[in-house]
């Protein structure tokens, strides 16, 4: 534990006043209330240089030797000496008994691994999970990538969660922020996965080197973080059990996503709603467990923390910059210049060199992985359903128009033909005339597939006007409007049975 960590135990933990951990720790009062009680600045924080450990670099190949040995015979396997030998070949410069130890050391981790058994874990009030999970949705024309951020509590098995366009670090952390604010809370313990935006780095042991903005998200909200061993995603198996149930009862069929803000909202009642049954196992309502969870919660500090990155970045001669892949045009600024870099989840802050004038502002773009959707492929299996179109998962995605010109008659003959209309127009055309073309049908009353493909064409510009229906004068209106009257003909049905 490092010295900053034990000062944040001593005073989360014990409830040590400034003097008392002063004196444990031997260090200034000021030095003990700055890493106390301030917000600690992991940025700003210089780095010593490391001495260079004589086994450094080494144990990847003692590694590797123990993890072959275990499938050769007991009597064919390396001994430490000849490891030192092998080593000393390799450039080795320390003693022998290190290598003795350290191969020792890995010996005997290797065999309690072995030896592990799975436990059942107690579920603790107030203790949670995080995982993330992946999913499917339609956003525009589009079929995108979106991420899951689960955060589940084994003791009363219910859970939160927010959707997010990406795994990035600034993601992950502003939708742990935007959990504890859903929940009015921050629990205790949080048992991560060795997730790159939390973990630099996995040492022996539970021992990590984490990120600095996860680091610094960490001691602003005070929770203690705990990892899975590598390879051990068991060790948070409530959470990831919780990432496939929150996939299967909210993103199935595949859901539409067009304001992710609205979507996070609907997704959370739903959440809530999900707790009025009873646990799996303790007879009680989830709900109830979840007050018992809450309970457990450390407050959420006054101030949330501003969750960014910052960089520096030079305008190229297009007068752009590039982050994350995407090229972002900074207006105003000449060529050559250096401008700062805020990048948010959500948006890109672009100030002068010294960070005191806002130059742009605009949406950031993320590298989702997206498809078009062939929409002619995905309506052509309702040509013989007309029926099941008005339940199709891609419907949804569908302009109104569009929509309208299938579902506005509620004849399945003549649904059916519209379809198969649309499906022969959209294999020809894009859908941005498929949907000009549709309005024209509904709006002229037009809706047989010659109609439609006329006005397709009219549209990409095959007519120098636009096609219109033909009048014809002659016909007495009386007679044009007139409909018969179909009953009379149940009437011949009575006549005959009297006979």
């Amino acid at each position: 534990m490092t010295q900053v960590d034990y000062i944040k135990h001593l005073r989360e933990k014990e409830g040590a006043s400034i003097s008392e951990i002063a004196t444990r720790v031997q260090c200034s009062w000021k030095t003990a209330k700055k890493y106390a009680d301030g917000n600690i600045d992991l940025q700003g924080r210089g780095k010593r240089r490391r001495k260079k450990r004589v086994m450094e670099g080494y144990e990847e190949w003692i590694e590797a030797w123990l993890i072959e040995d275990q499938r050769m015979p007991r009597k064919q396997r390396q001994t430490a000496k000849v490891m030192y030998e092998s080593l000393l070949e390799l450039g080795y410069q320390g003693s022998d008994r290190t290598v003795r130890e350290y191969v020792r050391r890995i010996r005997q981790e290797m065999q309690n691994k072995a030896q592990e058994q799975a436990i059942r874990l107690e579920q603790i009030p107030g203790e949670a999970q995080v995982d993330f999970g992946e999913f499917k949705a339609i956003t525009g024309t589009e079929l995108k990538t979106y991420y899951e951020l689960v955060l589940s509590f084994p003791h009363s098995n219910g859970q939160a969660c927010q959707v997010l366009p990406s795994e990035n670090t600034v993601c992950f952390l502003h939708g742990l922020q935007s959990i504890f604010e859903i929940i009015g809370g921050v629990p205790s313990v949080i048992r991560f996965d060795n997730l790159a935006p939390a973990v630099k780095k996995i040492q022996t042991g539970t021992d990590r080197v984490l990120t600095e903005m996860f680091k610094t998200f960490q001691w602003h909200y005070r929770f203690e973080a705990e990892f899975c061993n590598p390879g051990r995603g068991q060790e948070k198996g409530h959470v990831e059990n919780k990432v496939g149930y929150v996939r299967r009862n909210n993103f199935s069929p595949v859901p539409v996503i067009n304001d992710l803000e609205e979507f996070n909202r609907e997704l959370n009642d739903k959440m809530r709603a999900d707790r009025d049954r009873m646990h799996y196992t303790k007879g009680t309502l989830i709900s109830e467990l979840w007050e018992e969870d809450l309970a457990q919660l450390l407050p959420l500090p006054s101030t949330p923390l501003e969750i960014v990155q910052l960089n520096t970045r030079v305008v190229n001669k297009y007068g752009e910059i590039k982050v994350d892949k995407y090229l972002y045009r900074v207006p105003n600024v000449s060529p050559g210049n250096r401008v700062l870099v805020k990048a948010y989840w959500d948006r890109i802050e672009i100030l002068d060199e010294y960070g005191e004038k806002l130059l742009h502002s605009c949406p950031r773009l993320y590298l989702q992985s997206a498809k078009d959707i062939d929409w002619a492929s995905e309506l052509e299996i309702f040509i013989r359903r007309p029926r099941a179109v008005e339940r199709a998962v891609y419907l949804k995605a569908l302009p109104d128009c569009i929509k309208d010109y299938f579902l506005s008659t509620e004849d399945l003959k003549e649904r059916r033909q519209r379809i198969k209309a649309m499906v022969d127009v959209l294999r020809q055309y894009p859908l941005n005339i498929a949907i000009k073309a549709a309005e024209l049908a509904l709006s002229y009353g037009k809706t047989d597939e010659g109609s439609l493909k006329t006005f397709a064409a009219y549209e990409e510009g095959a007519f120098d006007t636009a096609p219109t229906p033909l009048e014809e004068p002659w016909t007495p209106s009386e007679v044009a409007q007139w409909q018969p009257d179909l009953s009379i003909y149940d009437l011949l049905g009575v006549v005959s049975s009297n006979e």
